[in-house]
């Protein structure tokens, strides 16, 4: 039979790349399509029947022997134990943000897996170059940011398939939009490893129904056009009336549903109030629907789209950037600067073309609501949880269709509330919270998929900026994202910040229903917090404050969208007022709203006189290697940003610390706390 014309249009843009993608079609109506090194079988409609490892198995070992075995096209007598394959590995550590992250074709495929463990356990092209379809890993795969070039970077090195007893909820996503197979089942991936051939059926039965519609569809693209002409008609959900929570109520406002009401794993289209990109992922986007569906975008309500131009904003003048970096930089940012004009985007960007903000900031701070759905392409789109609104990171294929259809295929997730009660100490703050939740979530894996929803009396103890702080983190705990139930410091900040109307503001809060299920029940005493400083590596590696005090650091750096608010840059001022730091500080604005308000405090040029190095451009900057401040090689930096995963900062390590803590270990030039210098 020969190719169908029409459905080489409708292939992702992954089968339109230098990976064999190519379709061979059999007798009795059976084809078959290449996913990297693994065959797809499709039926007669061109759905996914079965797949089968046609390349080598990869198993991620933590021994560098065995790893280099494998990469010398040995294979291993057995599969290792579990214990043995290395977890918790990230986003940043399957593709680097800096300057791996700057491309979106084929060189990906080489790239991969090059931060692994710092760097040195695979050598560029060591995965593409041996053949390998599949990939087995430990616990904790594809945690971090939500960047899909991670996705993207497995299968421009050939790999179909992905194992991990745990898999972070936005990177499972990303892998199935682009017709990817993430395994759980360790039964099921010895089978395939095996190159047994298995129906799809057998790799899909726990995922809820739209995500196995879009399995079979072979992506993200290929399901929405097929719904776009009609053959996925979209069903109501059924579910009659029940108690639900904050985040239940808002998709049952945002999904079509029979009875106003909707329960965990309910499945469907949710309405999108606000989508966003930033530099890393608005160009790429662009260039998957055009290879994907052969024509450029379509934004169905460009007003209700933003594009940011904050991650890259500095990354130029980093030392030793080289010229290739610098192209790719110049290519996302031009691009994005195009696409927003042609499709009539909000950018936000000065009159020079730098950032005005943080996506995430400038999102809570001007434009998310209670109530709303906010998508965004970066992970720390959870930020505005703060504002009462559900609010979470997703990936290119994902905004891409935020943009043509202002809708997104999604499932009701299960909830995990925190009920917080007391005050916390006076050396605490709300870093010191969740750095203490992400070291349950990294040994338990309370949050993983889950909504955070935070209430009780003790909420109300912090300000709104510190309230953003546990939303902003929430991804650390692997965590889909978090909400807070409405507070006063909420409304205030609403009511003054905003300058809306208090009694407007009141009717859009939404509050959980006292009889509500959930999914786990904490309750935290806030008196009980220690002062926490998460050892590099992970953020989940929070260790009590006593055990590492005095170590050595080289630098500091306090910003982003975590610790870049007006209340933490006045928690440094406060440590650092009338005293000078000991090793290169430095510290960035979240956003020209709070470098202003800090000019107008005075607090600005406190910080100045204490020697700190003011970045006034806001900006992720350091925080992903892409601006001046992060640790490099033999480095140790004390950092009051959200990720501290091998390569996420630099090449050197970073211990993550509340703002009091990072200030006071600047002027001492070792961790320790406020409480540590002479009055």
């Amino acid at each position: 039979m020969p190719r169908d014309d029409k459905a080489d249009r409708e292939m992702s843009v992954l089968e339109w790349r230098a990976l064999p993608q190519t379709v061979a079609w059999y007798s009795r109506n059976m084809a078959i399509r290449k996913v990297g090194n693994v065959d797809v079988f499709l039926d007669a409609d061109g759905l996914v029947e079965s797949i089968q490892l046609c390349g080598r198995a990869l198993y991620l070992t933590a021994d560098p022997a065995l790893l280099k075995k494998q990469f010398r096209g040995e294979d291993l007598d057995a599969m290792p134990p579990l214990d043995q394959l290395y977890s918790h590995v990230s986003t940043d550590a399957i593709i680097k943000a800096n300057p791996d992250c700057y491309y979106y074709d084929e060189r990906l495929g080489t790239l991969v897996l090059r931060s692994l463990g710092n760097g040195g356990l695979v050598e560029p092209g060591d995965i593409r170059n041996g053949g390998f379809g599949m990939l087995l890993a430990g616990e904790g795969w594809g945690e971090g940011s939500s960047r899909e070039v991670a996705a993207l970077a497995l299968l421009y090195a050939g790999i179909g398939i992905v194992f991990a007893p745990s898999i972070a909820p936005i990177h499972r996503q990303n892998l199935i939009n682009n017709g990817m197979f993430p395994v759980t089942d360790l039964t099921l991936a010895k089978r395939l490893a095996g190159r047994e051939r298995v129906s799809v059926d057998e790799g899909i039965g726990s995922f809820d129904d739209l995500s196995k519609r879009v399995v079979r569809y072979g992506g993200l693209f290929r399901f929405m056009e097929a719904r776009a002409a009609g053959r996925e008609p979209e069903t109501l959900i059924d579910t009659p009336p029940r108690p639900m929570t904050i985040t239940e109520k808002i998709l049952a406002r945002h999904m079509k549903t029979r009875h106003g009401a909707v329960k965990p794993g309910d499945a469907g289209f949710i309405d999108v109030d606000v989508g966003f990109s930033h530099d890393y992922t608005t160009a790429p986007a662009d260039a998957m629907i055009r290879a994907a569906l052969g024509r450029p975008p379509r934004v169905k309500n460009p007003a209700s789209i933003h594009a940011f131009p904050d991650h890259l904003t500095l990354a130029a003048d980093l030392p030793g950037i080289t010229r290739e970096a610098l192209g790719g930089i110049k290519d996302l940012r031009e691009g994005q600067q195009r696409i927003a004009k042609e499709l009539g985007l909000r950018f936000h960007a000065t009159a020079s073309g730098g950032s005005t903000g943080i996506c995430h900031t400038v999102i809570r701070e001007e434009i998310a609501l209670p109530g709303q759905v906010i998508l965004g392409t970066d992970s720390h789109t959870c930020s505005a949880g703060a504002l009462n609104c559900l609010a979470y990171g997703i990936g290119n294929t994902e905004i891409a269709c935020v943009w043509e259809h202002n809708q997104v295929a999604g499932r009701v997730p299960r909830t995990v509330r925190i009920r917080l009660t007391q005050k916390l100490q006076p050396s605490c703050t709300a870093k010191d919270v969740i750095l203490h939740l992400a070291h349950e979530g990294k040994l338990k894996g309370t949050f993983t998929g889950k909504v955070m929803e935070f209430t009780g009396s003790g909420l109300a103890e912090f300000s709104f900026e510190e309230q953003a702080v546990l939303s902003n983190m929430a991804v650390e705990c692997n965590a889909l994202t978090a909400i807070m139930e409405p507070t006063e410091p909420l409304i205030r900040y609403l009511v003054e910040r905003r300058g809306l109307n208090r009694e407007y503001v009141e009717l859009m809060l939404i509050y959980p229903d006292k009889d509500s299920e959930v999914d786990h029940l904490i309750d935290l005493d806030l008196s009980r917090i220690q002062t926490l400083v998460a050892a590099p590596g992970h953020p989940g590696n929070g260790l009590p404050l006593e055990q590492v005090r005095g170590t050595r650091v080289d630098m500091a750096y306090a910003g982003s969208c975590t610790a870049g608010d007006i209340t933490s840059i006045d928690m440094y001022a406060q440590v650092l007022r009338g005293r000078k730091v000991r090793i290169p500080t430095f510290i960035q604005y979240g956003s020209e709203r709070v470098r202003e308000e800090a000019k107008r405090r005075g607090i600005h040029e406190t910080l100045i006189s204490a020697g700190v190095h003011m970045i006034e451009e806001p900006g992720c900057g350091a925080c992903i290697n892409a601006g001046p401040g992060g640790p490099q090689q033999g480095q140790v930096a004390i950092s009051a940003t959200n990720r501290n995963m091998p390569g996420r900062m630099g090449e050197g390590d970073a211990y993550l610390a509340n703002p009091l803590v990072v200030a006071a270990s600047a002027v001492r030039g070792y961790i320790c706390g406020p409480e540590d210098l002479p009055q």
